[in-house]
């Protein structure tokens, strides 16, 4: 029997579109305060993606923090697995993308 192989996570990137939805902004577009938001979901801000910018682009932009965190190469990956409710598209999966962004 093969010995048992061992994965771990050794480096963590993440990333979040640089623009912002705050409750104050929402406040002036619907009728809503502050107060009553985060009370009732604890949410005090978004972070909103611009036109044209895809789950796999938020994930690249991760994947290549994390890469540059540990000193590693795309290449040098085995896998890439990307976990989300909103894909770019249901074919090709979102960390084929990924994967072929990161080259």
């Amino acid at each position: 029997m093969s010995p048992l192989l061992r994965a771990k996570i050794t480096a963590l990137g993440t990333y979040v579109p640089p623009r912002l939805l705050t409750n104050d902004d929402l406040e002036k577009l619907v009728e809503t305060s502050n107060d009553w938001i985060v009370e009732r979901t604890g949410i005090r801000e978004r972070h909103i993606a611009e036109k044209g910018v895809a789950t796999s682009d938020l994930a690249t932009e991760a994947a290549r923090r994390a890469l540059a965190e540990r000193g590693l190469q795309a290449s040098e990956l085995d896998a890439i697995i990307v976990a989300t409710v909103t894909p770019d598209m249901f074919f090709p999966s979102t960390a084929c993308l990924v994967q072929h962004k990161l080259g």
